[in-house]
This record gives C-alpha cells, sequence and structure tokens, in this order.
C-alpha cells in the first residue's frame, strides 16, 4: 500500500503541477484524467507481455515495436516533469488513437472497440475545438481500413468475416463515435452550470458570513462607545449635582451620542438588509 500511494502522488504531482486549482469542472476533468493515468500504466505493462509475445510469435514485429513506444509513452506522460496538462492530454490521446490503428491493421476488426474507447477517452479528458473530432478521426480510420481491405494490402484475421460485415461493424462504429461526441459534452455542459452554481452560491454564503463578522464587530465595538457615554452622563446627572451650565454641556453629549447611535444602527440595518 505504501508503494502504490508513493506512485499515485508521485503521479498526482507530476500532473498537478500545472493544473489549474480552482475546483471547477476543468479541474475535476483533470483530476480524472491523472486518475486514469494512474490506473492504466500497471494495467499497460501487464498487457505488454503476452501482447509482445502474441506479436512475435505472429511474425509482426512493428507490433511489437509499437507496443513498447505505446507503453513508454503513458509512462512519460505520468511522470516527465515539466509537460503542460493540455500537452499530457494530447500525447495520451494520439497515443491510444496510434495503439488502436496498429491493432486493427494487425489483429482484425475486433480491435475496433479500441477506437471506440479512444474516443470516449478523447472526449472525456480533453476540450476540442471541433466536439467531432474523435469521432471524425474513427471515420478516417475506417475509411482507410475499407480502402486497405479493398485492394487487397490487408487481410481480415477471420476467415468467416463477410465484407458487408466489415461495413456494418464500421458503421455502427461511427455512430457510436458520433453519439460519444454529442452527449458526454452536454454532460459536462451540465455539469459546468452546477459547478458554477454552486461556486456562486458559495461566494454568496461567504459574503452573507462577512457582512455577518462586520455586523457583529460593529454591535460589539462601535455601538459600545455612545452608549457607554450615555450610560456614563446619565450615571453622572443622577448621582450629583449640577450646575444649569453643567446639564447643559451633558445634554449637548446625550444629543451627540444619541445622532451617533442612530447613525450606527442605521448602517446595521442597512448591512442587514443586503445579508439575502
Amino acid at each position: 500500500m505504501e508503494i502504490w500511494e508513493k506512485y499515485t502522488s508521485g503521479i498526482k504531482n507530476t500532473i498537478f503541477n500545472s493544473l489549474n486549482q480552482n475546483k471547477d469542472l476543468k479541474y475535476w476533468r483533470d483530476d480524472m484524467f491523472s486518475n486514469i493515468i494512474i490506473f492504466i500504466i500497471p494495467l499497460s505493462l501487464i498487457a505488454l507481455i503476452p501482447s509482445i509475445i502474441w506479436a512475435v510469435d505472429s511474425g509482426h514485429y512493428l507490433m511489437t515495436f509499437i507496443d513498447i513506444l505505446c507503453v513508454l509513452i503513458i509512462i512519460m506522460v505520468g511522470f516527465k516533469k515539466g509537460i503542460k496538462i493540455e500537452y499530457r492530454k494530447l500525447l495520451f490521446i494520439a497515443n491510444t488513437y496510434i495503439l488502436s490503428f496498429f491493432l486493427l491493421y494487425y489483429v482484425g476488426i475486433n480491435s475496433s472497440l479500441y477506437l471506440l474507447a479512444s474516443c470516449f477517452l478523447s472526449v472525456f479528458v480533453y476540450s476540442f475545438k471541433n466536439k467531432y473530432t474523435p469521432a471524425l478521426l474513427n471515420l478516417n480510420i475506417s475509411i482507410i481500413y475499407i480502402l486497405l481491405y479493398s485492394f487487397d494490402f490487408i487481410t481480415i484475421p477471420d476467415k468467416n468475416f463477410k465484407s458487408n460485415e466489415l461495413f456494418a461493424v464500421f458503421s455502427n462504429l461511427i455512430f457510436l463515435s458520433f453519439l460519444i461526441c454529442i452527449l458526454i459534452p452536454k454532460l459536462f455542459n451540465g455539469l459546468d452550470d452546477s459547478f458554477k452554481e454552486s461556486i456562486l452560491h458559495a461566494k454568496k454564503i461567504e459574503k452573507q458570513n462577512n457582512l455577518l463578522k462586520e455586523i457583529t464587530w460593529i454591535q460589539s465595538h462601535v455601538v459600545r462607545a455612545p452608549l457607554s457615554r450615555l450610560l456614563a452622563i446619565a450615571d453622572l446627572l443622577k448621582n450629583t449635582n449640577t450646575t444649569e451650565e453643567e446639564k447643559l454641556f451633558f445634554l449637548d453629549n446625550i444629543i451627540i451620542s444619541s445622532e451617533e447611535l442612530d447613525d450606527v444602527i442605521k448602517e446595521i440595518i442597512l448591512k442587514s438588509e443586503s445579508v439575502k
């Protein structure tokens, strides 16, 4: 567990060095990206060994190189310092599409699921200017694959697979890819609105708390001064013999203190009305 904690904290610290620390939707997506990298690195290392064995046995030495390269890129995305988060994401997305294409080429159309997964991960972690970019990538890859198959540059490993089924598979792939590109951004837009509303609500509460603290301070300090003077004057008038001149002096001070107290009370009322 200690090793795993050091591993996860190492990746988090590396990726989060360039992250926006505001707890908004972008922060949440970036955090999810770091979690994807955390889990995908050990899983990739586990999958690498049987993949290399299969590629070597099948004589697909280029696939062996691609497998190793893709794993190294994922490790670099997770541990290489000094790379901006957006570049890490683009590198990760490019890596998944490269792997998906070569798996499709060497393994066959069953690997089209990797293209769908690449589309989902791309939309999930990165905000494209054109939200259909991942789906368009899948469309182009599908067209290239169909052309290569049509001109016998590649053969489908499953001999029982019919050409019309090939079009059906890629048609569904493209349909689902565009569906992902439509629905996930809508989901994120809804979450973004919720985040913004929560942030505004939190700021409003913070403002109200600050006003209440200010009102409390006014009541305990500012109100106390004129009130203390009034109490002191009342005590003097009650317990001492005063001349007419002194009474006039005290009366003037009572008026001044009363007006000052009235101003303070008005200020408190004004601030209280703004606490809504």
